[in-house]
């Protein structure tokens, strides 16, 4: 019995549109326990100003975070390219073995499981790209966020804020007696401003 080539979906990119998922439940609640935890801190301080920062937009909409993702996009439809040529060639054999009446029985079950280890071949050449594709966007995700905290501790500083928390984490809390300040594009200015001069 020949086997179909099977259609194969590739993602390389989950995050094409978003490099970061968005945040897990458990570390948003985690982020207002610490919160809460610091404001009982400072409950005396005549005045406890508190900053928040997307930290997805900062990443998706600084000049680095959208590099990376153009670095990344790039890969994928290379990659994705050279599996599309691939599989159409699999399909070519799989619809030579079904239509050529010339072959024996023996040649025709030899074609079949070419055709089944290619096709295996194929789809653990997909996988290892993929985890390959991931490893990277994590390692180019690490580096911004490490930078985008730097940048952050320096405006933080700066306008002299006492607690900082990342805004998606920040909504978990339905009520703060002071007002936040939104930092997010301030940090995407300066982090853009930072690698435009060259900086780490």
């Amino acid at each position: 019995m020949v086997h179909d080539v099977e259609l194969l979906n590739w993602s390389f990119t989950s995050s094409a549109g978003k490099i970061i998922t968005s945040k897990n439940k458990v570390m948003k609640y985690l982020f207002a326990i610490f919160a809460l935890a610091s404001f009982s801190m400072f409950t005396q301080a005549s005045a406890f100003e508190i900053g928040v920062v997307d930290l997805n937009q900062a990443l998706n909409q600084s000049e680095p975070g959208i590099r990376s993702k153009n670095i990344l996009e790039r890969r994928g439809r290379q990659k994705q390219q050279e599996f599309k040529l691939e599989e159409s060639e699999l399909r070519k054999l799989a619809e030579d073995l079904r239509n050529n009446p010339l072959l024996t029985p023996k040649a025709k079950a030899n074609k079949e499981q070419e055709l089944i280890a290619r096709q295996q071949q194929l789809r653990e050449k997909v996988r290892s790209i993929e985890q390959e594709m991931r490893l990277e966007e994590r390692r180019l995700t690490e580096v911004i966020f490490k930078e985008l905290k730097t940048v952050i501790r320096s405006i933080s500083i700066k306008e002299k804020l006492d607690l900082v928390l990342e805004k998606n984490a920040a909504q978990v809390i339905l009520y703060m007696k002071e007002d936040t300040t939104d930092l997010t594009q301030k940090v995407i200015d300066a982090y853009n401003e930072l690698k435009q001069d060259g900086g780490s």
